[in-house]
């Protein structure tokens, strides 16, 4: 995989962009990437070591309120 990639093969640009749109607030991590955060949840982090699927469409279905698909699906897109 690319150094910009995660486990998944998502772009972590893709998963910015879209975590930006959903109205997250996004910061560089120490040993991670990127660190999404929304206001009354636990920060997610963001690395080449995340699996999307598993990990950050979950945290931003939560955040969010729609389904877990939809939001994998606007991550692989890279927007809502």
């Amino acid at each position: 995989m690319a150094g910009n990639k995660t486990l998944d093969g998502i772009r972590l640009n893709d998963i910015v962009y879209t975590a930006r749109g959903a109205g997250a607030e996004i910061r560089q991590g120490n040993s991670h990437a990127y660190i999404l955060n929304y206001d009354g949840l636990r920060p997610c982090p963001v690395a080449t070591s995340t699996h999307a699927e598993r990990m950050v469409a979950p945290w931003l279905a939560h955040a969010t309120g729609r389904t877990k698909p939809e939001c994998y699906e606007a991550i692989r897109r890279g927007y809502w």
